[in-house]
């Protein structure tokens, strides 16, 4: 996509185009999100026509790169020297980095560019490597994932006398204590955990404030089942930082992809702010775990700053780990999926900062028992989430109630070939959208989380006002939303299997001829609904599947084998189960 003598100017997102120079006359443009491409051409803005395309080619390319880079820093001489928690994020990070150059290089023209900073000033940047120091920060950014916010509070001793108020109390309570990084554990965990008989502590950095303090004593005096104990940084010149830093910024030695080296030197920034956290947290808080003398420590997963740090704090404290993912991780027919999802399980519920993984779904479990050369595999304990049977069962005369609720990566987090792109989101809903118009007796409900790239305006301002769609965001309640859907639709998403475990058909749509999630009957159905997952694979191939879809009669959602292949039976433990065993500290059984 070669076009000398040209200057690019790159739109990130709705914003750049609202705030672009206006002394500028730019011949092309580059919009990185559906968010910025529309708001482009509603001002009439010049778009470079072959910039937004990304084929399978080039997300095969991505995971290429992005393993190369992974084993280059996994096998460094440094890695050795890492604390367990730093090394799990150091192997993250390059993962990203790479995924994200990689993906940067095959959808960007040859430069010169104009990109506009994290502090909204406007760049020209002459070649890539000025490009990435300008664009990778903003895009950076944009996640969560890369940010940890910690400040060094006034006086750290009083926090630790705090703790052992704490501690103090919970004996005398008799509600042992569980450790977690966060208030509010998924699929309802949290609840039950309270119910059960448990107090938790969730341990975080400070927030450098009275605050700190404040919070504690106030939760204390309340009797509050959840408690904050904020944890005090390491300072930036202690030797423990300095010498893991300087590990970190030496490991990029190992990295030969250039663009990959270049972003993390960059990176290191981010590390210089997470690591004295995360470092106090594994260390200082080991402490602090001794002194509440807990029952276990559970994280949804394991692959956060604060999550990584936590884990390893408690297996220092000989303190059991659990991780409770959320998400879907199923085995794949495709030597590509399987290179991605295996790094996904890797870093969130299947390493050596793990003791235990707690699994709601069988294609977990069997992805796990599947892994026979990870010494100190965690242990695998099988729960059944409690989802509610459907609330509405369609009568021949009602309307197919079709919930689309798939999702896509952004930017800053993403990872190829399994996940969507914003633009390959989009298209698959606006394609979907076009033949749900054109059919009789059928509703669609377009479900979009609130991220920058495609928000629920993207979409409404895309699809206008149609009779039989509807476009909402993420404030109903995603499982009652189910309950009362006749279909579910996504290409890859922890949904479907939430879906299938309440016996509702899924049909798979997006970028399905790359990557399926899981095995699925590409022919419509005949009278009735013989299976559970259907898939079209083509925009040619949609009208005849939602119309069979909507005129079969649906099977047995109780009792049918089908359910049984996506769910564990009723003799699993159930959440309730779980958070018994989690108190009673008989984590260690089997499933």
């Amino acid at each position: 996509m070669k076009m000398s003598g040209n200057r690019f100017i790159i739109y990130m997102d709705r914003e750049d185009v609202l705030n672009r120079p206006g002394h500028i006359i730019e011949t092309n443009a580059v919009a990185l999100s559906p968010s910025a491409k529309f708001s482009a051409q509603e001002l009439g803005i010049l778009l470079h026509k072959d910039a937004s395309s990304f084929s399978n080619m080039d997300h095969a390319r991505c995971a290429v790169t992005s393993r190369h880079a992974v084993r280059q820093v996994a096998s460094a001489p440094e890695m050795r020297h890492l604390s367990a928690s730093v090394a799990l994020m150091a192997v993250q990070a390059v993962w990203g980095h790479a995924n994200l150059v990689e993906r940067l290089r095959r959808t960007l023209p040859d430069g010169p560019f104009l990109v506009r900073s994290v502090e909204g000033h406007w760049i020209n940047a002459h070649d890539w490597r000025a490009l990435q120091d300008v664009l990778l920060p903003r895009i950076w950014n944009y996640g969560l994932a890369h940010k940890v916010s910690s400040q060094y509070p006034f006086f750290p001793i009083v926090l630790k006398g705090l703790v052992r108020i704490a501690a103090w109390k919970g004996r005398r309570a008799a509600r042992p204590w569980v450790i977690t990084p966060s208030r509010k554990l998924k699929n309802g965990l949290t609840q039950a955990l309270n119910d059960a008989g448990a107090s938790i502590a969730v341990l975080q950095p400070t927030a450098g404030g009275l605050k700190d303090y404040a919070d504690v004593i106030r939760n204390l005096c309340a009797g509050s089942r959840i408690q904050n104990f904020p944890v005090a940084p390491f300072g930036d010149n202690d030797n423990r930082v300095q010498e893991t830093l300087a590990l970190l910024h030496q490991m990029g030695q190992s990295i030969s992809n250039d663009r990959v080296r270049a972003a993390w030197e960059l990176y290191q920034v981010y590390f210089a702010r997470a690591v004295p956290s995360m470092l106090a947290i594994a260390h200082e808080g080991s402490a602090l775990i001794r002194t509440l003398q807990p029952s276990a420590t559970i994280s949804y997963e394991t692959n956060s700053w604060v999550s990584a740090a936590l884990m390893e704090a408690s297996g220092l404290a000989s303190v059991k780990r659990m991780v409770f993912n959320h998400n879907s991780q199923p085995p794949s027919g495709s030597s590509i999926a399987n290179t991605v999802l295996g790094t996904l399980f890797y870093q969130r519920t299947c390493n050596a900062l793990i003791d235990i993984a707690s699994l709601w779904s069988p294609a977990s479990l069997q992805r796990l028992k599947g892994i026979s050369d990870m010494r100190g595999k965690p242990f695998a304990k099988c729960v059944r989430l409690n989802y509610p049977v459907r609330k509405h069962v369609r009568q021949a005369h009602e309307p197919l109630r079709i919930l689309h609720a798939g999702n896509y990566q952004n930017w800053s987090d993403f990872f190829p070939w399994i996940a969507e792109t914003a633009d390959e989101y989009l298209a698959g809903i606006e394609t979907l959208a076009a033949t749900v118009e054109s059919l009789e007796n059928v509703e669609l409900t377009i479900r979009v989380r609130p991220k920058r790239e495609v928000d629920a305006k993207t979409v409404e301002d895309r699809l206008k006002n149609r009779h039989n769609i509807r476009v909402c965001g993420a404030d109903q309640n995603f499982i009652e939303q189910l309950a009362e859907s006749d279909l579910l639709i996504a290409h890859f998403s922890t949904t479907i299997e939430q879906a299938l475990q309440m016996g509702k058909p899924v049909l798979l749509w997006g970028s399905t001829d790359r990557y399926q999630q899981f095995p699925a009957q590409t022919l419509p159905p005949g009278e009735m609904l013989v299976d559970r997952v259907y898939v079209a694979q083509t925009a040619e191939a949609l009208p005849a599947m939602l119309r069979a879809i909507r005129d079969a009669r649906d099977i047995d959602t109780g009792t049918h084998e089908h359910s049984l292949r996506y769910g564990f039976d009723v003799n699993a433990e159930g959440l309730e189960d779980l958070a018994k065993d989690v108190i009673n500290k008989s984590l260690s059984q089997l499933e």
